[in-house]
């Protein structure tokens, strides 16, 4: 099948370090997809600033379950950003289709944070490393099913032999995000899920997001080696 083998050919070529990373395409087409259904994105982003918020006022449940639920939930935008992408059919309860892998998703984020952490404690420097070497984790768990550990590390090959592209290319969300921060506050529900839908945008020109096109065989081979 041609999508399995451009699938394999981007994703091979992914975990080698070998693309090309294009900054202002890919906040163009978060942008873009934003655009599509603003009204589902917005809606989805207050409850999802909502949440996290009311969660992170409450002592020790709170940031217990804000740990649990944060990844799942943030996993929502780049769940509706690839139905939006690829024209099927969607609804605001796709958002919360990240709790059908809620554990790896957990795990990315408890596991990952853990080592970013004990890489802040050793020397700042490798801890920021190893949190930009994690970005695309949770779109490996949700586009190619891997597990946490899977996930984690495709992610780090795939950045590492392109980490300051990718460093420049959070700097440039987290100004986004800041302008919509101070427009009033309000520009964040524009913001926040348009830079998502650019860091989706990115995963899908680098690595691909038809995992599920692929035999599972195959999609092993590619990602053990």
């Amino acid at each position: 099948m041609e999508t399995t083998t451009v699938n394999e050919s981007r994703l091979s070529n992914a975990l080698s370090g070998n693309y090309q990373f294009k900054m202002g395409d890919y906040i163009n087409k978060g942008f873009d997809i934003f655009k599509k259904d603003p009204g589902l994105f917005i809606g989805f982003t207050l409850i999802y600033t909502t949440i996290t918020a009311v969660l992170a006022f409450i002592p020790i449940v709170g940031t217990i379950a804000n740990m649990a639920i944060s990844a799942p939930l943030a996993a929502g935008f780049y769940i509706m950003a690839d139905k939006v992408n690829k024209n099927e059919s969607r609804s605001f309860a796709d958002f919360f289709k990240g709790f059908d892998s809620f554990l790896p998703l957990f795990l990315i984020g408890l596991v990952g944070g853990i080592i970013t952490v004990l890489c802040l404690i050793l020397l700042i420097l490798p801890g920021i490393y190893i949190a930009v070497c994690y970005i695309f984790a949770s779109m490996f768990a949700l586009f190619y099913k891997n597990e946490f550990w899977d996930a984690l590390e495709n992610s780090r090959k795939v950045i590492k032999n392109n980490w300051w592209s990718l460093f420049g290319f959070l700097i440039v969300l987290g100004l986004i995000n800041l302008l919509g921060l101070l427009c009033l506050g309000v520009g964040i529900f524009v913001t926040i899920p348009a830079t998502a839908c650019a860091m989706y945008a990115a995963f899908d020109d680098i690595a691909g997001t038809s995992g599920k096109s692929v035999d599972s065989d195959l999609t092993s081979t590619i990602l053990d080696a």
